[in-house]
């Protein structure tokens, strides 16, 4: 089946790149953006960990193969460029099968002008793995990192929170567009994206001697789950949400990005000088949060 997969991807990449026809060549060929910082990120999804095939579609499962690349190039501010695909399919997949899972990919790929432009092709005995490999470039002074937050920063969400297993982290839209935004911003110190939980991946962006204040009902709930009693829980511990979370001055408000993004943009907390992480509800009672999330 790969010789005959590999014959129908050639009508689909009908080039590796602009500058280099074709593909088959032992290594893809890029040219390095004028004043830009190449960025690079590698995920891998896996069947019962990140998908179901049982319950999902190849369709699905690679679109969120290569958005879960993309959410990280939001991530870092950056604009996402080429993408290495390498594939490792179940024995009993047929080649429909296989296009299909591959068509999630391009027609992602295509919405967000990235080339996919290598990668491999194997076959087992164990479960259906895709791995992708995708490269960004932003200027050096616009990329935004993880761990630059400063103290009296306020925190920010891109979106709702909690319950993404409903269906969410299969059909989230990768913020390619805010992350770039941001990232012209000033006033924007740290960002990173919710793939692990909002609690443990702000844990990740506090640097020794710094913590964070949650504000309890000013955390986005996602429609799903908002009449649930443990949807606060969900929102903060469940993870795939792929949205932005980041920090910025109290300067920063949503309405200074100039596209429609800042009515999805929440305040939600604060970057504090007590350690650990501490969520203040109405009464207001505030009680240290657990540094868990979800584990894949």
């Amino acid at each position: 089946m790969e010789q005959q997969f590999l014959a129908w991807l050639k009508t689909r990449l009908a080039h590796q790149s602009e500058v280099v026809a074709g593909i088959g060549d032992d290594c893809a060929v890029i040219h390095n953006p004028p004043d830009s910082s190449h960025v690079v990120s590698t995920d891998v999804i896996v069947d019962l960990v990140h998908f179901d095939v049982s319950k999902h579609s190849p369709h699905m499962i690679g679109r969120k193969a290569l958005a879960v690349n993309l959410s990280d190039i939001a991530a870092m501010g950056a604009t996402p460029g080429y993408a290495v695909v390498s594939l490792i399919i179940p024995m009993g997949w047929n080649l429909i099968q296989v296009q299909e899972l591959y068509e999630g990919l391009l027609q992602l790929a295509s919405e967000f002008n990235t080339e996919i432009i290598g990668g491999d092709f194997n076959r087992h005995d164990g479960p259906l793995t895709i791995s992708v490999t995708i490269m960004g470039h932003q200027t050096p002074d616009a990329l935004k990192y993880r761990n630059t937050a400063l103290v009296g920063d306020d925190i920010y969400v891109t979106g709702p929170l909690g319950g993404s297993i409903l269906g969410h982290h299969l059909q989230f839209t990768p913020r390619i567009e805010t992350g770039l935004e941001l990232s012209l911003h000033p006033s924007v110190h740290a960002m990173t994206d919710i793939t692990d939980g909002l609690v443990i991946d702000l844990h990740s962006m506090l640097n020794a001697k710094q913590g964070a204040l949650l504000f309890a009902d000013s955390i986005p709930l996602r429609s799903e789950i908002k009449e649930d009693s443990d949807a606060l829980p969900r929102a903060l511990y469940d993870g795939e949400d792929f949205e932005l979370l980041f920090t910025a001055s109290p300067q920063f408000t949503p309405a200074d990005l100039t596209s429609n993004n800042h009515h999805d943009i929440y305040k939600i907390g604060v970057i504090q000088q007590d350690e650990g992480i501490s969520l203040k509800d109405s009464t207001p009672n505030i009680t240290k949060l657990s540094l868990h999330g979800y584990e894949h």
